[in-house]
Parts: C-alpha cells; sequence; structure tokens
C-alpha cells in the first residue's frame, strides 16, 4: 500500500509542475503543410492502387479461366512431355516470386515517403 501512496503522490506532483507549451506558429504552419502535402499524394495514389489490385485480380481471373477451359489439353501435353511437375512447381515459384517482388517494391516506395 506504501507504494501505491508514494506513486500516487508523485504522479500528482508532476502532474502539479508541468507546464505545457505550445509549438510555435511556424512548427504549426510546417507541420500542416506536410499533413497537406501528405494527403494530396494519398488521394492522387489511390486510383493507380486501387487499378493495381484491379489488374492482378483480372489477371488472375483471365488465367482460371484459360486453365480450367484447357485444363485437358494442358495435361495431355505436359504429360506426354514429362514435365508437368516441374512446369506446375516453376509456375507456382515464379508467381509467388513476382506477387512477392510487387509487394516488396510497394512497401519500399511506401517507406520513402
Amino acid at each position: 500500500m506504501n507504494n501505491d501512496f508514494e506513486f500516487d503522490s508523485l504522479i500528482k506532483k508532476m502532474a502539479a509542475e508541468h507546464q505545457p507549451e505550445l509549438p510555435s506558429p511556424g512548427l504549426i504552419w510546417w507541420r500542416a503543410q506536410i499533413l497537406k502535402k501528405q494527403a494530396e499524394k494519398e488521394r492522387i495514389e489511390r486510383p493507380f492502387a486501387i487499378m493495381r489490385i484491379l489488374a492482378a485480380v483480372f489477371c488472375l481471373v483471365v488465367l482460371a479461366g484459360l486453365w480450367i477451359n484447357q485444363a485437358d489439353g494442358i495435361r495431355a501435353v505436359l504429360s506426354r512431355a514429362g514435365v508437368f511437375p516441374f512446369v506446375t512447381i516453376a509456375g507456382a515459384v515464379i508467381g509467388i516470386g513476382f506477387i512477392g517482388l510487387m509487394l516488396w517494391s510497394t512497401a519500399k516506395l511506401k517507406s520513402q515517403t
């Protein structure tokens, strides 16, 4: 109990001694300008981000549609060549690599701002 009482009195003492100060008008204006520029940048970049996501979804839908439509022919060609598992694994690795590269470059661009 004694520690709680000491802690409370210390907090009250620190609160009583604290004198808040407003930043200078120049600093407030400078921060406002930075926030304004960040808001403008986000507003300008929003359509690009949406289009990037829509393009990725569209490509995946088209790819899935083509794969489903031509699955028997693709499987027959690749099984005759004996490379079906290799091509499937290589395609998955390349696809994951491109997705990772896209996410990495987007994160890098955001970190630079």
